[in-house]
Formats: structure tokens, C-alpha cells, sequence
């Protein structure tokens, strides 16, 4: 099966908004959960380990930003760049939705065992 240039180009452009939503997300925990916010006990409450869970959400915001601008640059390559009419094969967007699963299950910092 396949799509073509222009879907796939739109594909990219659907995930790296997704992605900067993500983002926007994660940064606005990090700013609510900074020890200078008013809103700091609200978001952490009784939490037991907050340093990991503070180092998980910049991670992830971090791992989102990345995508957004990978995926907004794929996005202008395939819309302006990439001249040639075929069409291309609907594995590249699965392939593309794992790297990003696997990035964030492999950067995500694990839990220590003490």
C-alpha cells in the first residue's frame, strides 16, 4: 500500500504539532513544579520522589521539542523540497511513530534500585 508525497508530508506536519503540544505540556509542569512557583504544592502534593519525576518530565520535554523539529522540517522537505511525483510506501510512517516510541522508552531515566 501506498501514499502519497503530499499525505506524507502532512502525516509529519500532524505529528510535530502533536508534539509541540506535548511540549508546551511537559515545559508548563516544569514551570508549575519549579520551588519558586506559588503553584509548586498543588502539582507535587505528596509525591515521594520528586527529583526522578522532575528529571522524567525534562526528559520528555526535551524528547518532544526534538520531534517537533525534526518532524516540522520533514514536514517543509516533503511539502516544498521533494520534487518527485511517486508515492511512498505507508511502512515510513509506522517505522517513524516507533523511532519515536523507542526514543522515549529508551531516554526515559529508569528507576534506581537502592
Amino acid at each position: 500500500m501506498n501514499i502519497t508525497r503530499i499525505s506524507f508530508s502532512y502525516f509529519f506536519l500532524g505529528v510535530g504539532l502533536l508534539s509541540i503540544v506535548f511540549y508546551v505540556y511537559f515545559k508548563m509542569l516544569s514551570i508549575k513544579s519549579d520551588p519558586k512557583s506559588k503553584d509548586r504544592k498543588k502539582v507535587i502534593g505528596e509525591m515521594k520522589d520528586v527529583a526522578l519525576w522532575t528529571e522524567k518530565n525534562k526528559m520528555m520535554e526535551y524528547l518532544s521539542l526534538g520531534w517537533a523539529v525534526i518532524s516540522i522540517a520533514l514536514f517543509a522537505f516533503f511539502k516544498f523540497f521533494y520534487t518527485t511525483t511517486g508515492l511512498i510506501s505507508i511502512i515510513f510512517p509506522f517505522v517513524y511513530i516507533a523511532m519515536i516510541a523507542a526514543s522515549v522508552m529508551l531516554f526515559m531515566p529508569k528507576k534506581k534500585v537502592l
